[in-house]
């Protein structure tokens, strides 16, 4: 099994995804610098292409990731890698990991 990149944490945080101008909700039940895994209603299929705006820091503008892929996906569960990610976005990502890194249960 290879090594994460970076560490995940559990969380539970709003999420709209776009494939194909369609716009679905869900939430992020893991996060890292480099992905996530999300539950929805709608899951995308495997190799699919997304795009995303997650609600990381309620008050604050969402995260926004331009492409996402879809690596797995079953029943209502899908896991993403972040594949273009701006670097303001990518920044705000960093710090938000960050602050899960120094919560107390981490």
């Amino acid at each position: 099994m290879v090594p994460r990149k970076s560490p995940r944490f559990a969380v539970q945080l709003p999420i709209r995804f776009t494939e194909d101008s369609r716009e679905t909700g869900g939430t992020i039940l893991n996060i890292s610098e480099d992905g996530c895994m999300i539950t929805a209603t709608r899951t995308p299929d495997e190799s699919a292409y997304l795009q995303l705006d997650m609600d990381l820091i309620e008050g604050q503008p969402p995260v926004q990731v331009g492409l996402a892929a879809v690596r797995w996906s079953v029943r209502n569960r899908f896991g993403l890698e972040y594949i273009k990610v701006g670097l303001d976005e990518r920044e705000r990502l960093k710090n938000f990991m960050a602050m899960l890194e120094r919560s107390p249960g981490y």
